[in-house]
């Protein structure tokens, strides 16, 4: 039987700045480009330079604006999907935290490994800090509970399917699965608690 709230573990997440390094078993930095590539226009020159962005979704994609407020950075849910890789953009510069988990079940590239649990490892649940100037885009199978926002109002781009959109209210027992979404609440399954070292938003983040 689940223990009472009380009895649940509590582990402290300490904050880790976002970065390409430590990001890369998670998914990519949407960020202004360290080396401009050639592009994918022939019209405008060096006056419109592309960089192409690693994304993966299908004709069910859906934009969505998610406006944000502080809550509590404790992680109760943790998610991921099947067919798009999720991704996160942050407007008017305002910063966020985000909670991840690598792949376990569902891989990166979209296979499925039997042998691998059908939740995060607990062990391995990281948290970053995004200070606003770049946004996020998951892997396939990366978990991850929606972002934290650090101040009132903060507009985040979503891009998504409709089918999770979907998945999500195929609630049972507080949790939700369907073709494109694996919900898991952790707090229900393992009786613990992430919550995020919220000191390191005002001091250096590591």
């Amino acid at each position: 039987m689940p223990n009472s709230e009380l009895q649940k573990q509590e582990k402290l997440l300490e904050l880790k700045t976002a970065t390409p390094k430590n990001l890369a078993k998670y998914g990519h930095l949407i960020q202004s480009p360290l080396k401009l590539d050639n592009g994918n226009t022939p019209y405008y020159g060096e006056a419109v330079v592309t960089t192409p962005i690693p994304f993966l979704s299908n004709n069910d994609t859906n934009l969505t604006l998610a406006t944000l407020n502080p809550r509590p950075m404790e992680v109760r849910w943790m998610e991921y999907h099947n067919k798009h890789t999720q991704t996160f953009i942050p407007m008017e510069g305002k910063p966020f935290v985000a909670v991840l988990g690598a792949p376990t079940c569902r891989e990166s590239d979209g296979s499925w490994n039997s042998n691998a649990p059908d939740h995060p490892v607990l062990d391995e649940v990281e948290a970053f800090y995004f200070d606003g100037s770049c946004g996020l885009v998951l892997n396939i199978g990366t978990w991850h509970e929606f972002p934290f926002a650090i101040a009132k109002d903060t507009n985040v781009i979503v891009i998504l399917t409709n089918e999770t959109i979907s998945d999500l209210k195929n609630i049972v027992g507080d949790e939700a699965e369907g073709g494109d979404l694996c919900k898991r609440d952790l707090q229900k399954r393992f009786d613990i608690i992430f919550k995020v070292n919220e000191e390191g938003i005002n001091s250096s983040v590591k």
